[in-house]
Order: C-alpha cells, then structure tokens, then sequence
C-alpha cells in the first residue's frame, strides 16, 4: 500500500486529458498535476530548452512527495524522460510508447498516422517506437504546430476545424486506418479529428493505455492507495490561472476546478 499522490506532468492543460482518464481508472488514487503553461508550446523549444523545463516540474511534483512520475507530454517523453529518470530513483513513465502499444493492437492494414509536435515528428518519436516492437508497420508522421496555440486559447470548434482540416490535408491520400493523437491537447479536439477523417479510421489516445498500465504498476509493486475515497486532486500552473481555471473545468467536466500558480 501507498497512499502518496501519483504525479503527472505537461506543458499546459493538455495533460488534464491524461489526469482525467487517471481519476476514471483508479479512483481511489490522489493526483498532483502541473502544468507549465508560461512557456508552452514545448514542440518549438531546443532540447536543452524542453529538458530543463521538464526538470523543473519534476523537481515540483518529487517536493509534492508523489510515488511515481507521469510524463503527459509527448515532447518531454520523447525529449527529456530517460536523462531525467538517471537523475531520480522515482518512477517516470512516458505516453510514447503506451499510444504505440495501443495503435498496434488496433490497426488492421499496419498502416499507422502520428499527428504531434514539431518537435515530437522531427524525432521520429513514434515512428522509431512502434517499428521497434512491429517491423512490418508502416507509420506516417505529421507535424501540427498550430493546433496547441489553438487549443490553450481556447478557440471555438469553428475556429479550429478549418486550420485542422488544412493541417491534416497532407494525410488525405494515405491508406491508415489507426492515427495516434500524439500530443495529449489533441483529445479536447478529438470531435473536429473525427470530423476530418475517414469513418474507418480508429483514434488513439495514449492516455487509456498508460492509466491502464500505470495501475497494473501499481498493483503489481502493491503500491495502489487501499483507503477508499482518499482521490485527491491538486492544480497547478506556471501561467494564466483565470485561463488554466476556465479550461480544467471544461476538460475534467469539473465547475470546481481550481489551479494554484506556482
């Protein structure tokens, strides 16, 4: 048994997708989340820039005393997970390869889409991911800078369909039937995904197939949280509370979210 708080990580308040399929799976688990909204977006950052950023949220969340790490960010898991983890004994747990895990078992025709981050893309991150586990899949990546900009502002569905419609154009005459939300602000708009691509097409958000395996962690270590309705949940932001406040609510369904700026 442990009761300490899992922690989970991102670059803004797309990690609240992650954080609110955490509370859905074990709910009985306390949760401590920063986001570091004062410098997103990650994806046009350098490498050390990402690294160091990450670091400093993790510093935060090991002060929170939390038993393992969650990186809800495609770009930091990709970028700055494996240096920080030789600098910590605390568990840190990437979504890269829990979307590769969960678009492999669906895709029927081994062809897979990535849509992220510039920065997630241009590594390859789950290109390299999933030809490493099945050599024989196909996987086409795509770069969707504006959709992040977008998305911490809040724009309407209206406002975003048209620059997603154009973002995704370069996919139009490929043959995937499973495309991976590879950046965790991308399910918030996973209804304008669907809106702009084939009926056929299966979309995946890595943040099922990491709640999942995060609690089969736990359960095997024995380090769940056995004290029923203990669930607490902490916000936090380098950023614009007001604004980080408007949107948690929304994506946790949530009219009491309340974020702290630290």
């Amino acid at each position: 048994m442990d009761n300490r708080p899992i922690g989970l990580l991102d670059s803004g308040v797309g990690g609240l997708t992650v954080v609110k399929k955490f509370i859905a799976q074990m709910p009985n688990e306390a949760t401590v989340f920063i986001g570091d909204n004062a410098h997103i977006p990650y994806g046009d950052k350098t490498k050390d820039e990402i690294t160091e950023l990450t670091r400093q949220s993790v510093e935060f969340l090991l002060s929170k005393n939390v038993k393992l790490i969650i990186f809800a960010c495609n770009t930091a898991t990709k970028v700055a997970l494996d240096s920080i983890q030789n600098e910590t004994n605390t568990k840190l747990i990437g979504v890269i390869k829990s979307g590769s895990i969960a678009a492999i078992r669906a895709t029927k025709n081994k062809h897979i889409a990535v849509v992220g981050t510039q920065m997630t893309a241009s590594l390859h991150a789950y290109k390299k991911e999933i030809t490493a586990l099945d050599p024989a899949i196909e996987v086409t990546e795509l770069a969707a800078p504006k959709l992040v900009p977008l998305i911490e502002n809040n724009a309407t569905p209206a406002d975003i369909l048209p620059v997603l419609t154009e973002t995704l154009e370069p996919l139009q005459k490929k043959s995937f039937d499973t495309l991976i939300l590879g950046c965790t602000h991308y399910p918030i708009i996973q209804k304008q995904f669907a809106q702009c691509l084939p009926n056929n097409v299966q979309l995946i958000n890595p943040a099922d197939e990491i709640a999942r395996y995060t609690e089969e962690l736990l359960q095997t270590k024995g380090a769940t949280c056995e004290r029923p309705n203990l669930g607490k949940h902490e916000y936090f932001t380098t950023g614009d509370v007001k604004k980080v406040n408007k949107l948690g609510a929304q994506i946790l369904a949530d009219p009491n979210f309340n974020a702290i700026q630290v």
